[in-house]
């Protein structure tokens, strides 16, 4: 699979955008045939690489005051509890076509959320600071 991530995905704020296209990198190695012995690795600290960037974007949001800071976390807390719950039927089942949901759910989502609110974000953080 290659990744989805191109030019028209970038916030220009540069710390989003590396951790953006790491996460697209993370879910597309999570789908390669050639790492499914390395499965609960890779689904571990591709859950710990998303808390890490949501906690980094909401400090952002916090330091810059964004009027939408509460709606945005809580995107946020709900992509967290569909990867959980993913990742929980996983770890009870070992069904790989899970895993290539969950590289499908944190593509998919990610690339939506950026398109629309981490956009709508950079610009006002842009602005702002």
């Amino acid at each position: 699979m290659a990744s989805i991530w191109n030019p028209t995905l970038e916030t220009h704020v540069a710390k989003i955008d590396e951790q953006h296209q790491e996460l697209f990198r993370q879910a597309d190695i999570l789908v390669d045939p050639d790492k499914h012995g390395r499965i609960t690795d890779m689904l571990k600290f591709l859950g710990e690489y998303v808390i890490l960037h949501f906690r980094d974007e909401q400090n952002l949001q916090e330091k810059s005051k964004y009027p939408k800071y509460e709606t945005h976390k809580k995107f946020h807390t709900e992509f967290l509890a569909t990867f959980r719950e993913m990742n929980r039927q996983y770890s009870a089942t070992g069904d790989k076509e899970i895993v290539t949901a969950i590289s499908n759910l944190v593509i998919n989502w990610l690339r939506d959320h950026i398109m629309v609110h981490d956009k709508e974000f950079a610009e006002y953080y842009r602005k702002n600071t």
